[in-house]
């Protein structure tokens, strides 16, 4: 069994901004980062996939900042349903390395790489950008070990 460990140093910027000239009263910016783990090629007759076998998130950032201000300028505050508001959400998921499993295992030689993908949206007056790197990919050889029926059974307690 192969253990493969991406980690990598990532950035995420997340702008978004409310302007009276908007039309709408919301922004919102959303940023992420997934990596994959694939077997490009291996020995002759090889079914090795990583597990899991899908790409993991490394970050994930949204942000949205909402306001009625620009309403309640023009009227006043108290006038505006609910009052004057200015509101700023932000989620951020992080996991900067992650281990991926690769087996079951043949002698030979393996092609493994691992990829990134960044995903951006933007609504309103947003920016979203991403950067990766520096990386690093370890690769770690682990034996599994099954105990036999003979050396359990001389077992006591």
């Amino acid at each position: 069994m192969f253990d493969v460990r991406p980690s990598a140093v990532i950035g995420l910027l997340t702008d978004a901004t409310i302007s009276s000239k908007q039309t709408t009263s919301t922004s919102s910016a959303f940023a992420r980062v997934d990596f994959a783990v694939t077997v490009q090629s291996g020995p002759s007759g090889n079914t090795t996939l990583p597990s899991p076998n899908f790409p993991v998130t490394y970050d994930s950032r949204f942000i949205q900042i909402s306001t009625n201000l620009f309403q309640g300028l023009q009227a006043t505050c108290t006038a505006s349903a609910g009052g004057c508001f200015i509101s700023f959400n932000e989620g951020t998921v992080s996991a900067h390395s992650f281990d991926w499993i690769l087996a079951p295992l043949s002698s030979g030689v393996y092609d493994v790489r691992t990829t990134w993908t960044s995903s951006l949206a933007d609504f309103g007056i947003a920016k979203s950008m991403t950067c990766v790197g520096p990386v690093n990919l370890t690769i770690q050889q682990n034996k599994v070990f099954k105990p036999s029926a003979e050396a359990t059974s001389d077992l006591s307690f």
